[in-house]
């Protein structure tokens, strides 16, 4: 079988993860095929192949699978008409949780960064505009062809600063999304006061070690890659139907520095959610904020629910189930442990939190991202 992925990102490791997993359980021969020029499509015009699976790349290699008539699974929407079988994002459902996780930030209107002359983008566009207006934000778009590294980016930033300030940009991926955090840096923009960014993809490692930290939406990128080799295994044995399009629906928001907003004129909830994000990873209840506002439990409870539409306490639960879910994501430590680094001493409150919160056990989570 051969494998079309780059596998210098991560969306394009987790698709071919997918893939390995299946083929190790049915004994395939995987060809990997990173690039996409005259050298690859000779070897796909020699190699002895019995089917393939593509993952963004060009037309051209699509072409040539077909004119050889070996069956070709695409694990993206880049090249649909080509294809006879896909397996991609539901980016209507992806748009819906983005400007839903966006609303939630005061901001003033939204945007989308995008790479022109893409399909999968336009249609990320149209749909993010969408669900957007119908919550009664203005829409902005920007798309270019994006060069390497953080050069010319004299565009970007003028585009950044005519947004209506604050703004939210959800941009195609999540190296869009680093170019968008480098056009706020060059350009005096603060992230999150000014703009705030949300990626696609959740390439953890380079949504970490972005400055600030990105939020992203969390994709099935391995379970694209594993139902893309089901669906040419049921093709190949002769039970696969033709033209069929399968879209799966993104996971989660994973909110980090980029949109952590908390818009607020009133001193004591924003003292209140300074001493909180300073030792949310500590034990800590309403009345020790109160305490250490000099405010009653009743008034903090009063104005930080005018202000933030939830109570002190789900704000902090909220804060603790976000480190809790980066712990199972990133470190093997037992739900014991990071119970505890996450502020409860019983390991049945961390449990039941999580599963209110998350909708889901620890464990459970903690498999889905393995």
């Amino acid at each position: 079988m051969a494998v079309c992925i780059d596998t210098r990102d991560g969306p394009g490791r987790e698709r071919l993860l997918g893939v390995y997993r299946f083929a190790v359980e049915r004994g395939w021969r995987l060809y990997l095929l990173r690039g996409e020029d005259r050298a690859v499509l000779a070897r796909l015009r020699r190699l002895p192949l019995d089917g393939a699976i593509v993952y963004d790349k060009p037309a051209s290699i699509h072409r040539v699978l077909r004119a050889r008539g070996i069956p070709c699974v695409e694990a993206g929407a880049r090249n649909l008409p080509l294809d006879e079988v896909a397996v991609f994002v539901d980016d209507d459902a992806l748009a819906a949780i983005a400007v839903g996780h966006l609303s939630e930030l005061g901001l003033a209107g939204l945007a989308y960064c995008g790479l022109g002359r893409r399909w999968p983008s336009a249609r990320r566009a149209e749909s993010f505009g969408k669900h957007a207006t119908a919550r009664g934000y203005p829409v902005s778009v920007f798309e270019e062809s994006v060069p390497e590294g953080e050069a010319d980016l004299e565009g970007l930033i003028r585009w950044l600063r005519r947004l209506p300030k604050p703004a939210g940009v959800l941009a195609y991926d999540d190296k869009m999304a680093e170019r968008v955090l480098a056009g706020c840096a060059w350009g005096g923009i603060a992230v999150p006061g000014e703009v705030a960014v949300l990626g696609i993809g959740n390439d953890e490692l380079m949504c970490q070690v972005a400055h600030p930290a990105l939020s992203s939406v969390a994709l099935p990128t391995a379970e694209i890659g594993r139902r893309a080799a089901e669906l040419l295994d049921r093709v190949l044995r002769g039970g696969g139907r033709r033209n069929r399009r399968e879209a799966m629906a993104p996971r989660e928001v994973i909110g980090r520095a980029s949109t952590d907003r908390f818009p607020t004129s009133d001193p004591v909830v924003s003292a209140a959610i300074a001493f909180i994000v300073e030792r949310d990873s500590g034990p800590m209840g309403t009345d020790q904020v109160a305490a250490a506002l000099g405010v009653s439990r009743r008034t903090l409870e009063r104005r930080f629910g005018s202000v933030m539409s939830q109570t002190v306490h789900d704000f902090m639960t909220g804060r603790r189930m976000r480190r809790a879910a980066e712990l199972l994501r990133l470190h093997p430590d037992s739900l014991a442990e990071i119970a505890g680094r996450c502020g409860y001493a019983a390991l049945s409150a961390f449990i039941r939190a999580f599963r209110g919160a998350m909708g889901c056990h620890p464990r459970e989570y903690r498999e889905r991202y393995r």
